[in-house]
């Protein structure tokens, strides 16, 4: 009898091993948790770049404006703000947390503060690939120009996103109802973009100065750039009204000094 009751303790090489519902489920593999950190590292990088151009009111570096590729369109556009605030802020902060958290998915960490850590990272990397659908597809069909920070991002936010879908590291039921949390989250994004009103956008124009100051060397003699008075006293500098000088009188006001 000893050896019957034994037999059913014994675990059979057939069993299948069932999630329980509402637990937290064994921890990932270490690659695959170090592929989401490399992740959100590239997505941090280029966002935190993204957030420095913006507060300095620069232009980007190496995508300039041309048929297909043009940085400066797709940031200074009205698309590239919510509430006046750059989207690369948010965007910053997101992968913030997310890093952060992934920091308590090792074994290490109790079993309630992995299932925790996954949580957020699940709701937030669907968040960041539903907004990278958005915005990638905002370029696409209304701007029709790319930023390639922009889409270096937003590919790690897709990549996130196709991750957790594949593993699904608290089941598939529990996945499901943190993307909803994840579609909510960006459809507020959305809600507030489309019916906010638009922020002031600028025109960045640059001149060259070193072609400005060879025309006015002193060794340039040509026609065109000698200075002739108009009607109103005002020197003209190759068609262009020059600015007067700083102690000048106003136009149309009586030079009190003439009279003297």
């Amino acid at each position: 009898m000893a050896a019957t009751f034994e037999s059913f303790n014994q675990r059979s090489s057939l069993a299948i091993d069932f999630p329980v519902v509402g637990g937290a489920r064994p921890p990932q593999s270490r690659p695959f948790t170090w592929l989401l950190r490399g992740l959100c590292c590239v997505a941090l990088g280029v966002t935190g770049y993204l957030v420095v151009t913006a507060l300095r009111a620069g232009d980007v570096a190496g995508c300039g404006g041309g048929a297909v590729w043009d940085c400066d369109l797709a940031l200074h556009s009205r698309w590239a703000k919510v509430l006046s605030v750059p989207v690369s802020v948010p965007a910053f902060s997101l992968y913030t947390v997310l890093l952060a958290s992934l920091t308590f998915c090792r074994p290490t960490v109790s079993r309630s503060g992995q299932r925790l850590a996954w949580e957020i990272v699940t709701a937030g990397a669907f968040a960041a690939g539903l907004a990278a659908i958005w915005f990638i597809g905002l370029q696409v069909f209304v701007l029709k120009h790319l930023c390639i920070y922009c889409i270096s991002a937003h590919s790690c936010g897709l990549a996130l996103s196709l991750a957790i879908l594949w593993k699904r590291p608290l089941g598939g039921r529990i996945t499901a109802r943190l993307a909803g949390v994840g579609l909510l989250s960006v459809s507020m994004l959305i809600a507030t973009q489309v019916f906010s009103a638009p922020p002031p956008t600028y025109v960045v124009e640059h001149f060259d100065v070193a072609a400005a100051s060879a025309d006015r060397a002193p060794g340039n003699s040509s026609a065109a750039n000698k200075p002739a008075a108009d009607a109103n006293g005002q020197t003209k500098v190759s068609g262009a009204v020059a600015a007067p000088k700083v102690f000048d009188a106003p136009t149309g006001v009586p030079d009190d000094s003439a009279e003297n």
